[in-house]
């Protein structure tokens, strides 16, 4: 997943210890300066909401699949996801999940979002409740006043007893 390149980026050791830390420090300055140049000049947006239609697979081992259908909302630069989903495991078998989300979200042209959340469900082939955790990055780009798209990657964790990376690439509505 493209999270853990950065980790090994940042982590690999270029001949001394003090050539990481000044790189982290120019990556530092430049995130900051970003921050606060989009900070000053973006202006504020109204509140959105869109209903979200999505599928996601797993890039590592494409044995997990995901197709959702729910609703993001975005409002205050805060962000918050409800979607209802239909996981497909290889190995694990089917299960009905519900994903609930919140986070940080960005006001531009774009609109970014971090966010945290959990994933809870029945696995039928197994007789079994699921449940998960995962962070998310993300962002969902309008192409018009009611059409957009939205690609995010998640991580999750505890599903079942592993991490499953997830990128998901889905159609929004906007109302």
């Amino acid at each position: 997943m493209i999270l853990n390149r950065f980790t090994l980026f940042f982590a690999r050791h270029i001949k001394c210890a003090f050539s990481n830390h000044s790189c982290l420090k120019y990556i530092a300055v430049i995130l900051l300066s970003f921050n606060s140049y989009t900070a000053a000049t973006a202006s504020p947006q109204p509140d959105k909401m869109y209903a979200r239609l999505a599928y996601g697979t797993s890039p590592d081992t494409h044995e997990l699949n995901l197709t959702s259908i729910g609703v993001i909302s975005f409002e205050n630069n805060l962000v918050g996801h409800v979607d209802l989903g239909y996981l497909d495991s290889d190995t694990d078998g089917q299960a009905a999940v519900l994903d609930l989300g919140a986070g940080l979200a960005f006001s531009w042209y774009v609109s970014p979002y971090l966010s945290i959340g959990a994933s809870l469900g029945y696995n039928w082939d197994r007789d079994e409740a699921i449940a998960a955790y995962f962070p998310e990055v993300g962002v969902v780009v309008d192409f018009s006043n009611r059409f957009g798209m939205s690609l995010s990657a998640r991580r999750y964790y505890s599903l079942y007893e592993q991490e499953e990376n997830m990128v998901m690439l889905g159609l929004v509505f906007k109302k």
